[in-house]
């Protein structure tokens, strides 16, 4: 027999089958170690797929899922007052709400209001309003106009009468509403050498009940002086001559006296005249406004009481303006009409036709008209 027939007959066939037996199961066991391996690492990507998602989620939710709302109508108990200001569009009012803590996201409330199907406004004004309301039921509640809390201020509308429309606006004593006048916080110019009447510019302005009535006069004048700077009454009271406070008093006697259109730059000539020419002014208006009245007629006996708006006994302008003026006025006060005219009287307070003279005796004829015609309205 050959060496090689001789080697492999040597083992016997059993040992050979275990020898190759125990080599197939060490190859059985790596290769179960494997796929647990493998198993693992599939649980481990699973996981971390889950997780991406969910932030995924989260992201896409924050991003373009609904803005953070509050449901319902608000919480019972305290309110809280909005104020919307000219000018405003969605997101001013949006930021306002949000910070007062009415509603819960800007994106919510801007959402319901640009999504409107009516196109609804809301208006400047204030708004008593609950905490914690919807964005829908907040806007519902805005564009609703008998929700709104605002006063309105005629133009030639004295202090007094001021204190006394905010006043009952807000709740309060028109005292109350004085003694805020006084505040140095309101923001009077220097020139207003302190005196607030002129200063009330006559337009609506948000008022509501708790609100403070300081805030409510210092937005007042503010908007009084955001108004004389955009029309440049200081630079142009300058090339007249006059001090800002002398047009705004002007303006004053301007628009308590005059009752038409065309008669506003001729009063406003009626009194540069006589300044220029040292003649006292004369204002009825003004003895009216000395004395706290407002009748029509004033007797000989009032225009003696010595009073610092008696421009009967008094040369120049009075001491303050006596009353708020309005964009007219304060336009005439700053361009008078052309004219020589030093006198001028209503000869009909029904109608408030005026009628102007360079001359006393014309103007002693004009009186005499007037005086038929309140003889005659009282039934004389």
């Amino acid at each position: 027999m050959s060496d090689l027939g001789l080697t492999m007959d040597t083992e016997p066939r059993s040992r050979r089958r275990a020898k190759n037996g125990r080599s197939r199961g060490r190859k059985k066991d790596k290769r179960g170690r494997s796929g647990c391996a493998v198993f693992i690492a599939f649980a481990v990507v699973i996981s971390l797929l889950g997780m991406g998602g969910w932030y995924a989620y989260g992201f896409v939710k924050d991003r373009f899922g609904p803005p953070p709302d509050y449901s319902g109508t608000g919480d019972n108990g305290s309110t809280i007052v909005v104020v919307v200001k000219p000018g405003w569009v969605a997101s001013n009012i949006g930021n306002e709400l949000k910070r007062a803590g009415v509603v819960k996201s800007v994106d919510a409330f801007t959402k319901a209001y640009t999504g409107d199907k009516q196109q609804r406004n809301i208006e400047a004004a204030a708004y008593v309003m609950k905490k914690h309301m919807s964005a829908k039921t907040a806007f519902e509640f805005m564009v609703d106009r008998k929700n709104q809390s605002k006063v309105t201020i005629p133009e030639g509308t004295r202090k007094k009468r001021v204190y006394e429309i905010l006043a009952k606006q807000m709740q309060l004593q028109p005292a109350d509403v004085e003694k805020a006048a006084a505040d140095p916080s309101i923001g009077l110019p220097a020139w207003a050498n302190g005196q607030i009447e002129g200063f009330l510019f006559p337009t609506q302005y948000p008022v509501a009940p708790g609100m403070n009535p300081v805030d409510v006069l210092r937005d007042m004048v503010t908007n009084a002086k955001n108004k004389f700077t955009a029309w440049k009454l200081e630079e142009r009271a300058t090339a007249l001559g006059k001090s800002p406070y002398d047009i705004l008093t002007i303006a004053s006697l301007v628009q308590a006296e005059a009752r038409h259109d065309d008669d506003f730059g001729k009063i406003s000539r009626v009194i540069y005249n006589r300044l220029t020419s040292k003649m006292p002014l004369g204002f009825d208006s003004t003895i009216n406004y000395g004395l706290d009245r407002n009748n029509i007629v004033v007797t000989t006996e009032m225009t003696k009481q010595d009073t610092p708006w008696n421009t009967y006994i008094r040369a120049g302008l009075p001491k303050t303006p006596i009353d708020n003026p309005g964009k007219q006025a304060i336009d005439a006060a700053l361009a008078p009409a052309d004219g020589k005219w030093l006198y001028f009287v209503t000869v009909n307070t029904d109608t408030g036709e005026t009628k102007y003279a360079e001359t006393a005796a014309e103007h002693d004829k004009y009186k005499k008209e007037f005086d038929a015609f309140i003889k005659q309205k009282n039934g004389g």
